[in-house]
């Protein structure tokens, strides 16, 4: 008998049929927590439709919604069904490996201060599978996270991913949104997603320029989001500025796809501390028995009374006279 479900898992999915059944079979062989799996396909032709459902079941649900609402919306009308205590979400080309899902589930029952877990995650297909990890830091010292575990009240709090966003943006949109609510954002220490990484691999493609348009679009729009409430402090300048100078010293010993240790961290640790931007530089020390590190709290003084709105959201004036 399976225990009681006390996780929710959203998988969003569209013709990717050989990556999917890899994602579900490491989501089974993987995680000893009680979970239900959600999967919400956008109108696959490849047979994910059938596959589905023949596994359909109370414990894996497949919503069959036919058509492409954007990743933003199509996550959100499942958080919206989802009656567990925990929830996170996955990509149909994630891979859960060393128990990640458990992992990040322990670090939320130990700390009621966390509000989201960084699953970390590291690529073993594309452009980035040289690196150690991933997960980039925004303009303004921003850990984003991937893929992440929340207390579902925090995530209702918070109104889940911003629709404004669609495809792109979604998950540092809501890192960002997580921490401005007073909550702390975390990363796993260890591995817990493999990710095998869909871009194209021609970079003169019309595909590959399309995505990076998208790409484009999304970071102005964060930018022009977050600009005020998050507007770079003399103290993150510094440190930043510090980590530039660091690195032009020691050259490729700090490079940030090394898997080497340096004073107990790697590179991209170091970077994350030093350039990102809430994160103590005695991180590595405060929480070297932890499962978890790259702690982030954004302090009272900085997070704001409302949560901004995209600008693109907001209503014209027109509209709203």
């Amino acid at each position: 008998m399976s225990p009681p479900a006390e996780l929710s898992i959203v998988v969003g999915t569209y013709n990717r049929l050989d990556q999917l059944r890899m994602c579900i079979e490491s989501i089974l062989r993987e995680t000893r927590t009680g979970f239900v799996l959600h999967v919400t396909d956008a109108g696959s032709t490849d047979g994910t439709v059938e596959f589905l459902r023949e596994l359909a079941s109370e414990r894996i649900r497949p919503h069959l919604v036919g058509r492409r609402l954007g990743q933003a919306r199509a996550y959100n009308e499942i958080f919206a069904l989802v009656d567990t205590p925990h929830v996170c979400w996955l990509s149909d080309d994630n891979i859960v490996v060393d128990g990640g899902l458990d992992l990040g589930l322990e670090i939320l029952r130990r700390d009621s201060r966390i509000g989201m877990v960084g699953l970390k995650v590291r690529d073993i297909a594309g452009p980035f599978a040289a690196a150690p990890y991933i997960g980039g830091i925004s303009e303004f010292g921003i850990l984003n996270v991937n893929q992440g575990m929340l207390p579902t009240r925090v995530l209702r709090q918070v109104g889940g991913f911003s629709e404004a966003f669609r495809d792109y943006g979604i998950d540092p949109d809501l890192t960002a949104k997580v921490l401005l609510s007073g909550w702390d954002v975390v990363y796993t220490k260890r591995v817990a997603i493999h990710h095998q990484r869909n871009w194209p691999s021609d970079t003169a493609s019309a595909e590959w320029r399309a995505m990076m348009a998208r790409q484009a679009a999304y970071r102005e729009m964060y930018r022009a989001k977050y600009r005020q409430t998050l507007a770079p402090s003399p103290t993150h300048l510094a440190k930043r500025a510090a980590w530039k100078a660091i690195r032009s010293v020691f050259g490729r010993r700090l490079d940030l796809d090394s898997h080497e240790p340096v004073l107990g961290q790697l590179p991209r640790d170091w970077n994350n501390i030093l350039a990102g931007r809430f994160i103590s530089l005695f991180d590595g020390i405060r929480h070297r028995r932890e499962p978890f590190h790259l702690r982030q709290h954004c302090p009272r003084r900085v997070r704001p009374a409302r949560l901004p709105v995209e600008e693109s959201a907001q209503p014209s004036s027109a509209a709203s006279a």
